[in-house]
């Protein structure tokens, strides 16, 4: 393997780019054959056909090559390589791999020899050649990459048969044959689809304008690569609605206590409310409405620090979430709730209570696949559930 791919590796995997063994493979075996090695535009074109599986993936894999030291292999005209320093044997693939052949004018020699390394470019400047390089802007680099979130909420899946019948039924064609004795046409099935709804509430401005960028960040990668059968999106501030009945919370045992527990039975299902179409907070929508649209088996997820982040604790904010869950379960759909602040970063708050009553689990890679699971119906551990 050429010096420089551990270090590109690593720095890849860093990012968020499970390369694996099999890409340095494919990698090395198609170095071999002499392709990628005329020009550094060439080697990252070459990587980037190799391991690049979306733009994002493609920008990636370039600008982390102008931070490793790559080498240069002078291949030109047939001549072969010239090294400045003791020559670095590249023998061929192990196994026995019909490689394909290499450019007419290459004459490979039987061993590669490779330079000494030069550096694409310094730092995250532009490359030598002085040419402008878009692509090393400084880009954010989220805890997530939008592979890991696309994987995980295509777990979410509903399949059900629609359309017309295309596909082979094997067990009813067996039984029909069983049945009659006489060889008949097949029977046909329509093909599985995926009939999975997901409802997306997101918290945005005051204590989450911090979290902005990484929550659009989440949210690009499931409308583009979740493969739900339906995603609907949207935004409020604090609270989806407000309750207008908010009574039981006078008789209260302790009034400046953190529970709801005494008169949790008491709480009424959220009867209004508004959220809103865009990120801007515009384009109203009354919050019945929408929760009308939710079929039983749907999913709603919310996505809110619910006071963690100022670690403040609101006993009618608590009642108001209480109240929304309770409408959620109303229209007999499954409710998740994703924090972007840590469990540890809940404790006194609003979101410590409410995680109590309503399945709630960090924004992160471990908290998504447990939220998955509970949209997928399967029960949750509650102290207290609704």
């Amino acid at each position: 393997m050429p010096a420089f791919l551990h270090d590109l590796v690593i720095r890849l995997r860093r990012r968020g780019l499970p390369i694996g063994v099999d890409d340095c493979a494919a990698l090395r075996t198609v170095l071999s054959t002499g392709h990628g090695l005329r020009s550094p535009d060439e080697l990252r074109a070459l990587c980037v056909t190799l391991w690049a599986k979306s733009r994002r993936d493609a920008e990636l894999i370039v600008s982390t090559l102008h931070l490793v030291d790559v080498p240069e292999w002078p291949v030109e005209g047939g001549a072969a390589p010239v090294t400045d320093g003791p020559p670095v044997a590249f023998p061929a693939p192990e196994s026995a791999v019909e490689l394909p052949p290499p450019a007419a004018d290459a004459e490979m020699p039987e061993a590669l020899t490779i330079t000494a390394p030069t550096r694409l470019g310094d730092g995250l400047g532009p490359p030598r050649s002085g040419r402008s390089a878009p692509f090393l802007m400084l880009q954010p680099q989220y805890p997530l990459s939008q592979r890991e979130v696309a994987q995980v909420w295509r777990r979410l899946r509903l399949p059900v048969r629609q359309g017309p019948p295309t596909e082979l039924d094997v067990d009813a064609t067996v039984v029909r044959y069983a049945s009659t004795g006489v060889a008949m046409p097949p029977v046909l099935a329509p093909r599985r689809v995926n009939a999975a709804r997901l409802l997306l509430l997101v918290d945005l401005n005051g204590s989450m304008t911090p979290f902005h960028g990484l929550v659009e960040h989440v949210l690009r990668a499931i409308v583009r690569a979740a493969r739900l059968d339906e995603i609907t999106i949207a935004y409020f501030h604090n609270s989806p609605g407000r309750s207008p009945d908010r009574s039981p919370l006078a008789d209260l045992p302790d009034p400046l206590g953190a529970e709801l527990d005494p008169v949790l039975d008491r709480i009424t299902p959220l009867p209004g409310g508004r959220v809103y179409r865009n990120p801007d907070l515009t384009g109203s929508r009354p919050l019945p409405a929408l929760l009308a649209d939710t079929t039983p088996g749907s999913s709603v997820a919310v996505i809110s620090d619910a006071g963690a982040m100022r670690g403040s604790f609101a006993i009618t904010r608590l009642y108001d979430a209480v109240a929304f869950a309770l409408a959620v379960a109303a229209r007999r759909a499954h409710l998740a709730w994703l924090n972007p602040l840590a469990r540890g970063r809940w404790a006194g708050t609003t979101a410590g209570q409410l995680a109590r009553h309503v399945p709630m689990f960090p924004l992160d890679r471990d908290g998504m696949y447990a939220a998955v699971d509970v949209l997928r119906g399967r029960p949750a551990t509650l102290e207290r559930p609704l």
